[in-house]
């Protein structure tokens, strides 16, 4: 019996070591598939990560692109304004040279024929109505009537005020 024990004995150590073996080797092999599938997950993440730094990069470099044609725009623009500035000034100087007096002057005489008048052209006429200021009230102009309406409205307030002080004296 003892050469049937160690026979299953030994049966039983190589089942053993058969089964540790191949777990082990299932084991290793799991390992082994964690490490590939580790190490894939690790190449996609740094892949990605290089992906999204040149994806910012390219925006970045896109939108000061954007901006600096934004930029040249606004100066073309500032320029464009500064011509127009320029001609405004330039119109206005000519609108201001052409009515001044002596180039009126110098158009009515030599364009369109006209002349001083003569002393025996010229016609006075007198009148016996004077004009004046009302500065204290209105501004208005007055003529004779009113001047003499307001001067006599004047003298009577004056004439009854000093009644009335009389009295109250």
């Amino acid at each position: 019996m003892s050469t049937i024990n160690n026979y299953a004995t030994y049966n039983y150590d190589e089942m053993m070591h058969k089964d540790i073996v191949f777990k082990s080797k299932k084991i290793n092999d799991k390992n082994e598939i964690k490490k590939i599938k580790a190490s894939i997950i690790n190449r996609l993440f740094a892949a990605l990560m290089i992906i999204m730094v040149f994806g910012s990069m390219a925006y970045l470099l896109i939108r000061y692109a954007e901006i600096n044609e934004i930029k040249y725009k606004n100066f073309e623009l500032k320029q464009e304004i500064e011509s127009i500035s320029i001609q405004v000034e330039e119109l206005k100087y000519r609108i201001d040279s052409t009515m001044s007096l002596n180039n009126i002057e110098n158009y009515a005489v030599n364009k369109l024929g006209m002349q001083y008048p003569q002393d025996y052209q010229i016609v006075y006429i007198e009148t016996q109505t004077k004009y004046a200021l009302n500065i204290e009230k209105s501004g208005e102009v007055l003529d004779n009537d009113s001047i003499a309406i307001n001067g006599s409205a004047t003298e009577e307030k004056s004439f009854v005020a000093s009644i009335i002080d009389w009295f109250w004296n």
